[in-house]
């Protein structure tokens, strides 16, 4: 792995555990809603690109 891999898995843990921890914060439903959503699109964003750059590196 090159330090871009790393640096994204990295960056991915840190979102998982933030948003773990988030989900035990009493926090009204509908922040709590935007929050997950959020988190959510963030995780998927990393996703993407680690698998983008896997792809690209097998072609």
């Amino acid at each position: 792995m090159n330090k871009r891999q790393k640096l994204q898995i990295a960056l991915l843990v840190l979102f998982a555990a933030l948003f773990i921890t988030w989900l035990f914060i009493p926090v009204p439903v509908y922040t709590r809603i935007l929050g997950l959503t959020g988190n959510a699109l963030g995780i998927l964003a990393m996703v993407l690109s680690y698998r983008a750059e896997e792809k690209n590196k097998k072609k």
